[in-house]
């Protein structure tokens, strides 16, 4: 379970970012959201999943401050999680992927099993994956980017993606965006090596569309 992640990330928030800790992010999931999800979507929701919603419940873009976690992506709330679900699970019109990772399924870009977890406000996506190829693991955590329709796996799971998270945090991987610094706000800038977006290029997902990640 992520729970010694999830205190580390707490930590370092409280001492660099304290406006995404106090402002930025909800308050945890109640367990009747996080049973409503997964009765929707009828499949189990991953305990380390669970937890970290039962941390927080996302971001909060009305906030006075609109902050970024996981790779300077937002955290959704589940109700947006869950609308998302709900509109993508009749859809018959999709496309696949044009390059994928083989720990992921890329017939479809739009699998309404990849719950959404994380977004840049772009085109950029992370992805909690319940339908995982069989090289892959249930609720591993993909990255998938619309705009060259490629998609790879940048977790195991949501326990691995917090012991990351930590990890560069304390790494010194993260700076706070120095525009929103200037307008007293606070948003989380990865280190250009270890962002996912930077898949074509060196750095941490430089090999990511041509292995098991």
């Amino acid at each position: 379970m992520p729970h010694d992640s999830l205190t580390r990330i707490t930590q370092w928030l409280a001492a660099h970012a304290p406006r995404i800790l106090h402002e930025s992010l909800n308050p945890g999931a109640t367990d009747e959201q996080l049973e409503e999800l997964e009765a929707a979507v009828g499949k189990p929701l991953p305990d380390d999943y669970k937890a970290l919603y039962r941390w927080h419940n996302g971001l909060n873009e009305e906030a006075e401050n609109w902050g970024s976690l996981f790779y300077g992506m937002s955290l959704l709330p589940l109700a947006e999680v869950l609308d998302a679900y709900l509109y993508q699970a009749p859809q018959t019109l999709t496309s696949p992927l044009l390059q994928a990772a083989p720990t992921l399924k890329s017939a479809v870009m739009q699998n309404p099993y990849w719950l959404r977890l994380g977004f840049d406000g772009s085109h950029s996506w992370l992805l909690l994956d319940l339908d995982p190829a069989e090289t892959g693991s249930y609720g591993q955590v993909l990255y998938v980017y619309e705009l060259d329709e490629i998609g790879f796996r940048v977790a195991s799971s949501v326990t691995e993606l917090l012991r990351t998270f930590a990890h560069d945090l304390e790494h010194d991987l993260y700076t706070l965006d120095e525009g929103a610094a200037d307008d007293g706000n606070e948003f989380l800038v990865p280190a250009a090596p270890i962002d996912p977006g930077n898949y074509n290029q060196p750095g941490r997902w430089q090999h990511a569309l041509s292995h098991t990640a």
